[in-house]
């Protein structure tokens, strides 16, 4: 009588290990094509006294996952720059071909040595002012217009910290999860889910994971600020730059912050001539952009309304304001107004036709525009022995070949995390054809057990029925 028992909790023991792997093969199938998902099993053990135990595991290739976690930052960082890089070649007018502040600079330079040739041309005189007036106004646009780019990145990365915050929160709640239920394939779906916020929490700020004896993880920067232990970090965005809560007081988190979006964003938003002392410019092609753009406008501007510098041909304003005589009805000095890159104007009395171009200045002014030999000093951009066209160019083509720069990396980038996933994915999802195997076996393996309960309990009735 006892043997057969002992057959009967052996059988129902068995019956219940092929049971528990049947649902983890069954729902392993049914999201086989779900990308965060990782194949669940259970190892099952069978104490003396017919207790059966699970062990329940992902299949995790963390050597993998640290590379994907990495590629995924560096990917989201790369991305938000092109994606700004592109807006700016939109505001400077260069997806289309040549950057019209290019073009109107050609065109000003062109409309001087035009009515140097037809002094006494009406409409030459009106095409010049024409001409300078779009000049002007194309610094101001572009200069407005790199403001708008400021406020938005300001507005990304506010809202990106806003996600990073939620995404640590979520995160927080399934370890809570994970560390409650401990084993089960609620705990390893709690934990893929927890994974797959992770890479998407990479996308915004480079992370490190540690996984901790109850299923927990805990997460935190490159350089080791902590996001994520008992509780979540709470960062918030001040300025230009982000900090992180603490007990009365924010620390200044933006060194830690080097990869994904928000440290994109912090790079391009940062501004060190702010500080003091001031700190030269970032040398990386993305680094302060808003910074760089406004030094190399304004630094542009001032060459028009600015002095003549020691060691220099004589600067535009010297050039036409210096020349002799000033006729009756001419606009004798200050050809553009204001002194910065929102100001740069054409004289209102030229635009309103009350005065003409002083015809003594037409020589010297077109002397000036062709004269080599400039230097322009900006955040950014350093050039020598340049010409007026050629400073406005290499504002423009520093830009453009940042714009490539980061669209080339950005492209190597998502390669990289695509490749890389795939592998991820091949080695620690769903195979298909390997599970639907199993299920087949285990089937079998299910209907044995389930005719040796079937016979073990006949004969426990028969033996009854004979003792009776």
């Amino acid at each position: 009588m006892s043997s057969l028992l002992s057959a009967l909790n052996s059988a129902t023991a068995s019956l219940r290990t092929v049971q528990t792997n049947l649902n983890l093969v069954t729902n392993n199938i049914a999201k086989a094509n779900d990308p965060t998902r990782t194949r669940h099993t259970a190892q099952q053990q069978i104490d003396g006294s017919g207790q059966t135990t699970a062990t329940y595991r992902r299949e995790i290739d963390d050597a993998l996952r640290d590379q994907l976690e990495t590629l995924t930052a560096r990917e989201g960082g790369t991305a938000v720059q092109t994606d700004y890089m592109r807006d700016l070649g939109s505001l400077l007018r260069t997806t289309g071909g040549k950057p019209l502040l290019n073009e109107y600079a050609s065109s000003f330079q062109a409309a001087w040595k035009t009515l140097e040739t037809s002094p006494e041309s009406r409409v030459a005189r009106l095409q010049l002012v024409q001409s300078a007036d779009r000049f002007a106004g194309e610094i101001r646009r572009v200069s407005d217009g790199v403001e708008v780019l400021g406020r938005s990145m300001q507005s990304d990365l506010r809202r990106s910290v806003t996600t990073v915050n939620g995404l640590l929160k979520e995160i927080g709640a399934l370890n809570d999860t994970v560390g409650a239920l401990k084993q089960g394939e609620a705990a390893l779906s709690a934990a893929d889910r927890r994974d797959q916020l992770i890479k998407e929490l990479n996308g915004y700020i480079g992370v490190r994971s540690l996984a901790r004896a109850d299923g927990r993880v805990v997460l935190f920067t490159k350089s080791g600020m902590a996001l994520l232990d008992a509780t979540p970090a709470s960062l918030s965005v001040e300025g230009n730059g982000v900090t992180l809560a603490g007990a009365g007081h924010s620390t200044p988190a933006n060194g830690h912050l080097l990869d994904g979006r928000i440290g994109a964003l912090v790079s391009m938003l940062r501004d060190g001539s702010a500080t003091t002392p001031p700190i030269p410019a970032d040398g990386a092609p993305t680094a302060e952009i808003i910074r760089k753009l406004r030094s190399q406008l304004d630094a542009l501007a001032k060459e028009f309304t600015g002095g003549t510098r020691p060691g220099q041909p004589p600067s535009f304003r010297d050039a036409y304001d210096n020349a002799k005589p000033a006729k009756v009805g001419e606009t004798s000095s200050g050809f553009f107004e204001g002194n910065d890159r929102f100001t740069l104007s054409v004289n209102r009395r030229l635009l309103e036709d009350k005065e003409t171009i002083k015809q003594s200045a037409l020589a010297p002014t077109v002397r000036a525009l062709n004269a080599v030999g400039r230097r322009l000093d900006a955040d950014g951009l350093t050039l020598t022995d340049a010409s007026y066209g050629g400073m406005a160019s290499a504002i423009t083509g520093t830009w453009m070949s940042a714009a490539k720069i980061v669209n080339d990396q950005h492209s190597q980038e998502k390669a990289a995390r695509q490749l890389v996933d795939e592998r991820y994915h091949a080695k620690t999802g769903v195979n298909l054809d390997e599970e639907i195997a199993d299920l087949q076996r285990l089937q079998t393996a299910y209907a044995a057990s389930a005719r040796v309960m079937q016979v073990v309990k006949s004969m426990h009735e028969a033996l009854e029925a004979l003792i009776k």
